[in-house]
Order: structure tokens, then sequence, then C-alpha cells
């Protein structure tokens, strides 16, 4: 896949779980968009959060993806695909597709 490409990961979480206050725990700054949707900047990338059902504040399914991917000479040497996965580990207790 090229870089240029949207990545998108599908996250279960074990239990309802507001998102706001774990990205506010992680020191992740974040923009909420709506009740599905937050943006969160994470190692100069753009994240995109969302949901389908049920709102961002208590739910335990995300789609999250790079919506703007990371500022080359600020990312190690990190994709985007590499900066969703560490994102993802934000909320250790879930599982990825």
């Amino acid at each position: 896949m090229d870089e240029s490409e949207s990545r998108i990961l599908s996250v279960s979480l074990g239990e309802p779980t507001d998102i706001q206050a774990v990205l506010n725990r992680a020191g992740i700054d974040h923009v909420s968009v709506h009740e599905h949707r937050v943006l969160a900047i994470y190692q100069t990338a753009i994240i995109n959060v969302t949901t389908d059902t049920q709102p961002i504040s208590n739910t335990q399914s995300l789609e999250i993806g790079c919506w703007e991917g990371p500022i080359p000479s600020r990312a190690d040497g990190k994709s985007s695909q590499e900066i969703l996965l560490d994102f993802v580990d934000v909320f250790d207790s879930g599982e990825t597709d």
C-alpha cells in the first residue's frame, strides 16, 4: 500500500469507554467534531477517530484512520501505519482488525 492511501483500523474495546477521557489521560491533544467523531494530534499526524452507533463518550468499537500523515522531519522514520498502530496502543485493552 502506498503511503498516500487511506489507512483505517477497526478497534474493539473490552468495555464501553470514554474515548476523550482516554486521550486526556494520555496527554493527546484532540478536538470533538460531533458525538461520533474526534480528531487527535498524535506524533504530528492527525488521527480521525469515529464510531458508528455509540457516542464517542461511551463506545466499544472504533474506526481509526490517519487523516493527515506525520510531518516527515518529526516522524522518526515512522509510516502512517506505524503511527496508527502506536496510537491504538493508547487503548491497550482493545484488539485491532
